[in-house]
């Protein structure tokens, strides 16, 4: 079977107890993350009176396990796999087409803030706040929510309210930003529903989504189920529920094929099923 995930790996280092001072490496292969790392070891044992922990994790490098956090010293050397990250590049401010493959700066973690006297907490995703707080008086578990604080207006709970019912606040925020880093590929469109009040000829011209924009694009016919496009076309068919189902549209010959996992989210299940598609090209 294709493998649904495309994965690129963050590299970088920070002070114990420090934030990450320098840029964090967004990088394509396992190789090319593991040469980094150890230019990074190196930069980092020229500036320290002891470098010998450093030479001896270099010695080891070439046969380590590399994923995960190493620890030298005062300093943490990371690498993260990260599924379909979607970190900017600068390609289009350099007058150069996007390949996709090069080396760029990992998009910035989003981090929680302390919880305030009403115990809310908010974070940023993308240029975008969102607030992460328990639906009742108190720090109830299973009553965590996440909502997107709108830039001006009152927030409405159909448009803005991003998940309900987490176990606790750090949960909540864990599986809000797993359900934002999709975003950074696709569109989602808002869920629609046909009402049978609505006279037939709008239900039946509503019936299936017809998308033109270019890019990947997931919009709802109806309540049941979710269609993902690229460029206009279809790509697969995602069914919400606990686990989430897709079916991915073949390549050839017409029909759609199940696509194997279990998925929290349709953001997340219309990240693999883009993954499975581009995957199969390569």
């Amino acid at each position: 079977m294709t493998s649904t995930e495309r994965t690129r790996y963050h590299v970088g280092n920070r002070e114990i107890g420090l934030d990450v001072e320098y840029r964090v490496e967004c990088i394509g292969t396992l190789d090319e993350a593991r040469e980094w790392l150890r230019a990074d070891v190196e930069a980092v044992a020229e500036d320290v009176e002891d470098p010998s922990p450093f030479d001896a994790f270099l010695d080891i490098l070439d046969d380590a396990e590399i994923v995960g956090e190493h620890h030298i010293d005062v300093f943490v050397f990371f690498v993260q796999a990260v599924e379909d990250c979607g970190c900017p590049c600068d390609c289009a401010e350099r007058g150069e087409k996007c390949d996709g493959e090069h080396r760029r700066e990992a998009a910035a973690e989003p981090q929680l803030s302390d919880a305030d006297d009403k115990g809310r907490s908010t974070f940023q995703f993308d240029g975008a706040e969102y607030a992460v707080f328990n639906t009742t008086d108190k720090a109830v578990d299973e009553d965590w929510a996440v909502a997107k604080v709108p830039t001006e207006g009152p927030a409405l709970p159909s448009r803005d309210c991003l998940l309900a019912g987490a176990s606790t606040r750090d949960n909540a925020f864990a599986l809000a930003v797993e359900k934002l880093r999709p975003t950074r590929l696709i569109t989602f469109m808002p869920p629609h529903s046909n009402s049978f009040l609505d006279p037939r000829e709008e239900r039946e011209a509503e019936e299936y989504p017809q998308v033109a924009a270019d890019g990947w694009v997931c919009a709802w016919p109806t309540e049941g189920y979710a269609v993902l496009f690229e460029n206009g076309e279809v790509r697969a068919h995602i069914y919400p529920g606990r686990p989430v189902e897709v079916s991915v549209a073949r390549a050839e010959g017409g029909g759609f094929d199940d696509l194997d996992g279990e998925w929290r989210f349709v953001e997340t299940a219309a990240l693999a099923a883009r993954a499975h598609v581009l995957d199969a090209r390569d």
